[in-house]
Protein backbone atom coordinates (compact mmCIF):
# COMPACT_ATOMS: atom_id res chain seq x y z
CA UNK A 1 0.00 0.00 0.00
CA UNK A 2 2.57 2.79 0.90
CA UNK A 3 4.47 1.65 -2.56
CA UNK A 4 1.61 2.29 -4.47
CA UNK A 5 1.15 5.32 -2.36
CA UNK A 6 5.04 6.65 -2.99
CA UNK A 7 4.38 5.30 -6.91
CA UNK A 8 1.09 7.95 -7.42
CA UNK A 9 2.62 10.85 -5.40
CA UNK A 10 5.88 10.39 -7.58
CA UNK A 11 3.80 9.92 -10.80
CA UNK A 12 2.27 13.05 -9.30
CA UNK A 13 4.66 15.21 -8.78
CA UNK A 14 6.30 14.43 -11.78
CA UNK A 15 3.29 15.43 -13.76
CA UNK A 16 3.33 18.45 -12.08
CA UNK A 17 6.79 19.29 -12.37
CA UNK A 18 6.44 18.51 -16.77
CA UNK A 19 3.64 20.86 -17.23
CA UNK A 20 5.34 23.81 -15.39
CA UNK A 21 8.39 22.90 -17.41
CA UNK A 22 6.73 22.31 -20.36
CA UNK A 23 8.02 25.70 -21.83
CA UNK A 24 11.68 24.38 -20.80
CA UNK A 25 13.66 23.27 -24.02
CA UNK A 26 14.72 20.11 -22.28
CA UNK A 27 13.33 17.88 -19.16
CA UNK A 28 16.19 16.51 -17.49
CA UNK A 29 15.62 13.37 -15.00
CA UNK A 30 17.04 10.57 -13.22
CA UNK A 31 16.74 8.25 -10.29
CA UNK A 32 19.16 6.58 -7.83
CA UNK A 33 19.03 3.36 -5.67
CA UNK A 34 19.59 4.06 -2.79
CA UNK A 35 19.92 0.74 -1.51
CA UNK A 36 23.11 0.74 -3.72
CA UNK A 37 24.73 3.86 -2.32
CA UNK A 38 24.04 2.78 1.47
CA UNK A 39 26.02 -0.50 0.39
CA UNK A 40 29.06 0.83 -2.14
CA UNK A 41 29.65 4.31 -0.46
CA UNK A 42 32.35 4.89 1.69
CA UNK A 43 29.98 5.80 4.53
CA UNK A 44 27.62 2.70 4.32
CA UNK A 45 30.38 0.76 4.19
CA UNK A 46 32.04 2.60 7.33
CA UNK A 47 28.54 2.56 8.94
CA UNK A 48 28.34 -1.09 8.08
CA UNK A 49 31.69 -2.02 10.01
CA UNK A 50 30.41 -0.19 12.61
CA UNK A 51 27.18 -2.02 13.18
CA UNK A 52 29.02 -5.39 12.49
CA UNK A 53 31.81 -4.59 15.15
CA UNK A 54 28.78 -3.38 17.63
CA UNK A 55 27.26 -6.50 17.10
CA UNK A 56 29.95 -8.44 17.54
CA UNK A 57 30.91 -7.57 20.95
CA UNK A 58 26.81 -7.57 22.31
CA UNK A 59 27.20 -11.17 20.82
CA UNK A 60 30.00 -11.64 22.88
CA UNK A 61 29.04 -10.16 25.88
CA UNK A 62 25.53 -12.53 25.49
CA UNK A 63 27.54 -15.68 24.63
CA UNK A 64 29.81 -14.98 27.92
CA UNK A 65 26.02 -14.58 29.98
CA UNK A 66 24.95 -17.44 28.18
CA UNK A 67 27.57 -19.76 29.57
CA UNK A 68 28.17 -18.45 33.12
CA UNK A 69 24.79 -19.38 33.15
CA UNK A 70 24.96 -22.78 31.82
CA UNK A 71 27.57 -23.13 34.34
CA UNK A 72 25.44 -22.36 37.09
CA UNK A 73 23.20 -24.82 35.91
CA UNK A 74 25.41 -27.93 36.01
CA UNK A 75 26.79 -27.19 39.35
CA UNK A 76 23.30 -27.01 40.23
CA UNK A 77 22.32 -30.33 38.68
CA UNK A 78 25.39 -31.67 39.94
CA UNK A 79 25.26 -30.96 43.66
CA UNK A 80 21.43 -31.46 44.24
CA UNK A 81 21.09 -34.37 45.40
CA UNK A 82 23.89 -33.72 48.27
CA UNK A 83 22.85 -29.51 49.15
CA UNK A 84 19.71 -28.93 51.30
CA UNK A 85 16.32 -27.71 49.86
CA UNK A 86 16.76 -24.35 50.77
CA UNK A 87 20.06 -24.16 49.18
CA UNK A 88 18.88 -25.52 45.83
CA UNK A 89 15.85 -23.50 46.65
CA UNK A 90 18.15 -20.73 46.54
CA UNK A 91 20.39 -21.36 43.74
CA UNK A 92 17.27 -21.79 41.55
CA UNK A 93 16.13 -18.49 42.78
CA UNK A 94 19.61 -17.03 41.57
CA UNK A 95 19.68 -19.03 38.23
CA UNK A 96 16.24 -17.77 37.69
CA UNK A 97 17.34 -14.39 38.17
CA UNK A 98 20.37 -14.47 36.03
CA UNK A 99 18.13 -16.12 33.40
CA UNK A 100 16.05 -12.87 33.86
CA UNK A 101 19.05 -10.59 33.36
CA UNK A 102 20.37 -12.38 31.19
CA UNK A 103 16.76 -11.76 28.74
CA UNK A 104 17.25 -8.57 29.51
CA UNK A 105 20.14 -7.71 28.57
CA UNK A 106 20.01 -9.62 25.19
CA UNK A 107 16.19 -7.78 24.41
CA UNK A 108 18.46 -4.30 25.02
CA UNK A 109 21.18 -5.61 23.08
CA UNK A 110 19.26 -6.14 19.95
CA UNK A 111 16.79 -2.50 20.60
CA UNK A 112 20.13 -1.02 20.66
CA UNK A 113 21.40 -2.09 17.56
CA UNK A 114 18.06 -1.38 16.14
CA UNK A 115 18.44 1.94 17.15
CA UNK A 116 22.27 2.61 15.63
CA UNK A 117 21.29 1.51 12.47
CA UNK A 118 17.98 3.76 12.47
CA UNK A 119 20.28 6.81 13.29
CA UNK A 120 23.15 5.86 11.01
CA UNK A 121 20.76 5.45 8.34
CA UNK A 122 18.81 8.67 8.97
CA UNK A 123 22.01 10.89 8.81
CA UNK A 124 23.29 9.09 5.95
CA UNK A 125 19.79 9.43 4.03
CA UNK A 126 20.13 13.22 5.23
CA UNK A 127 23.78 13.78 3.89
CA UNK A 128 22.92 11.72 0.54
CA UNK A 129 19.76 14.22 0.43
CA UNK A 130 21.96 17.18 0.09
CA UNK A 131 24.91 15.58 -1.94
CA UNK A 132 21.28 15.07 -4.88
CA UNK A 133 20.10 18.23 -4.47
CA UNK A 134 23.57 20.15 -4.83
CA UNK A 135 24.28 17.55 -7.96
CA UNK A 136 20.75 18.02 -9.39
CA UNK A 137 20.91 21.70 -9.56
CA UNK A 138 24.62 21.73 -10.95
CA UNK A 139 23.43 19.54 -13.64
CA UNK A 140 20.21 21.16 -14.59
CA UNK A 141 18.12 17.77 -13.29
CA UNK A 142 14.09 18.55 -13.42
CA UNK A 143 13.49 15.75 -11.34
CA UNK A 144 15.67 13.12 -9.48
CA UNK A 145 13.89 10.15 -7.78
CA UNK A 146 14.57 6.66 -6.06
CA UNK A 147 14.50 3.61 -7.86
CA UNK A 148 12.08 2.42 -5.94
CA UNK A 149 9.18 4.55 -6.36
CA UNK A 150 10.10 4.30 -10.33
CA UNK A 151 8.43 1.30 -12.82
CA UNK A 152 10.18 1.60 -15.20
CA UNK A 153 13.25 3.86 -16.39
CA UNK A 154 16.15 3.02 -18.80
CA UNK A 155 19.65 2.34 -17.40
CA UNK A 156 20.65 5.94 -19.27
CA UNK A 157 19.04 8.11 -16.42
CA UNK A 158 20.39 6.18 -13.63
CA UNK A 159 22.79 8.32 -11.76
CA UNK A 160 23.48 6.33 -8.43
CA UNK A 161 27.23 5.65 -9.41
CA UNK A 162 27.59 9.76 -10.01
CA UNK A 163 25.67 10.34 -6.88
CA UNK A 164 28.16 7.87 -4.82
CA UNK A 165 30.96 9.72 -6.20
CA UNK A 166 30.11 12.71 -5.12
CA UNK A 167 28.93 11.80 -1.77
CA UNK A 168 32.37 9.66 -1.02
CA UNK A 169 33.92 13.70 -2.57
CA UNK A 170 32.39 15.35 0.91
CA UNK A 171 33.42 12.12 3.12
CA UNK A 172 37.34 12.13 1.69
CA UNK A 173 39.10 13.62 4.31
CA UNK A 174 40.14 16.95 2.84
CA UNK A 175 44.15 16.87 0.97
CA UNK A 176 46.92 18.38 3.05
CA UNK A 177 49.31 20.95 1.82
CA UNK A 178 53.03 20.12 1.89
CA UNK A 179 55.29 23.13 3.66
CA UNK A 180 58.59 23.48 1.59
CA UNK A 181 61.44 25.14 3.94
Amino acid sequence: MRKIFLVLAAALFLGAALCGAASASEIKLGYINMLKVEKESLAGKQALKTLEKMAADKQAKIEERRKEIEKMQKELDKQSSIISADERQRREDKLQREYKTYQRYYSDSQDELSKKKEELANKMFDEVTGVIKKYGKEEGYTLILDRSVVLYAPEAVDITDKIIKAYDNTKAPAPTKKIKK
